[in-house]
């Protein structure tokens, strides 16, 4: 196949357009699957047995803030229609290498987090210095029931290992939490509540914002999730933008020096009776096997990389759609066909008398 042949005639450069292509479509990837781990977050923070999230008015879900917890308790639990208000008391701890969000909450609260078949091994929280934690971060730390963990100036004994997919990675008794932080009273970041007839959520969540309190469904948390990390965007776009571009000016560059090249062999094909559409779709099949090419080798650098962050990194979450490997193939093509598209149309118009005495 001529098109084959052709770029084959030139291996190192093929190899580097090919990799070029292919490090824009891994980078495109790669970035778009670390965005899975705030879904990772918010499917995490919504498995519980509620209908709405209340914070502090001024704080980011992202900050562990502080309310009294026993008198908004008692406001919430004074709202008609709410059946139970859930404080947690959400801090820093770190673990496995890295920072995790420890969940305060009240042992007689767990049923609502979990159930007892999510228990692994061990049992569920009761009082005292101890904590649970999932089977990932367990997974991830080499924890075991029966370990003791130091940290803030106290121990705490690990008593179960929960399900992955629980709502936090690690759980311990809220006033256990308080005491370690020095803390007076009960405080919590923010409540989980539960609504006594579901019908009546969008009613019971004004009532609560009339008090001044920050509220929304489960639903709705991954986009006020999201927008605490509103320039995650930006940077993943800014990223793929400069990779594309570097892409489009490499198969520019590769394809146009292919046809400077090979000025004589066109017109020899134009002269022997090759028309203009002809020349057009050779030039443009050859930077299409280099596309081609190119979104091999990038899936093949994103299944490495995600390897790689994994191994690395392995409580982090790198999620990848299907459709999103459909969409950076579509980019990286139409990328490589139109950087490809100026030499291709040059090599078509060229003069076959010009071109046969091109040297």
């Amino acid at each position: 196949m001529l098109p084959l042949a052709n770029i084959l005639a030139r291996p190192l450069r093929t190899a580097v357009s090919v990799l070029a292509v292919g490090v824009g479509v891994a980078l495109f990837l790669v970035l778009v699957g670390l965005t899975g781990m705030l879904d990772e977050i918010a499917r995490r923070t919504t498995q519980v047995e509620a209908h709405l999230m209340v914070w502090p008015a001024s704080d980011q879900v992202v900050v562990s803030g502080g309310l009294p917890a026993e008198k908004v308790e008692k406001d919430l639990e004074g709202v008609a229609g709410v059946e139970h208000a859930i404080p947690v008391l959400r801090w820093p701890f770190k673990m496995a290498g890295r920072v995790q969000n420890v969940y305060g909450i009240r042992p007689e609260d767990w049923r609502y987090f979990a159930s007892e078949d999510q228990i692994l091994e061990g049992r569920a929280l009761a009082d005292g210095p101890e904590m649970v934690i999932d089977a990932r971060l367990a997974a991830a730390g080499g924890y075991r029931v029966g370990q003791t963990v130091e940290r803030w100036g106290h121990a705490f004994r690990i008593v179960g290992i929960a399900k992955e997919g629980v709502a936090g990675r690690v759980f311990m008794p809220i006033d256990t939490v308080g005491e370690a932080l020095q803390q007076t009273s009960r405080r919590a970041s923010f409540f989980y509540v539960r609504v006594v007839d579901p019908s009546h959520v969008a009613a019971v969540r004004e009532a609560i914002r009339e008090r001044g309190l920050n509220v929304f469904t489960l639903e709705e948390f991954y986009d006020v999730l999201a927008s605490s990390f509103i320039d995650m965007d930006l940077v993943i776009g800014s990223v793929v933008f400069v990779a594309g571009f570097v892409c489009f000016l490499v198969i520019l560059l590769t394809v146009y020096t292919m046809v400077i090249e090979r000025t004589h062999e066109i017109g020899i094909l134009k002269g022997i009776g090759a028309s203009r559409a002809q020349v057009f779709g050779l030039v443009l099949s050859e930077a299409g096997l280099i596309a081609g090419a190119g979104i091999v080798t990038g899936f093949l650098l994103t299944w490495g990389g995600r390897a790689l962050i994994l191994h690395l990194q392995p409580l982090w979450t790198v999620e990848i759609p299907p459709l999103r490997y459909l969409l950076a193939a579509l980019l990286a093509a139409g990328g490589t066909l139109l950087g490809a598209a100026q030499p291709a149309a040059r090599a078509a118009r060229q003069d076959p008398v010009e071109s046969l005495r091109y040297e």
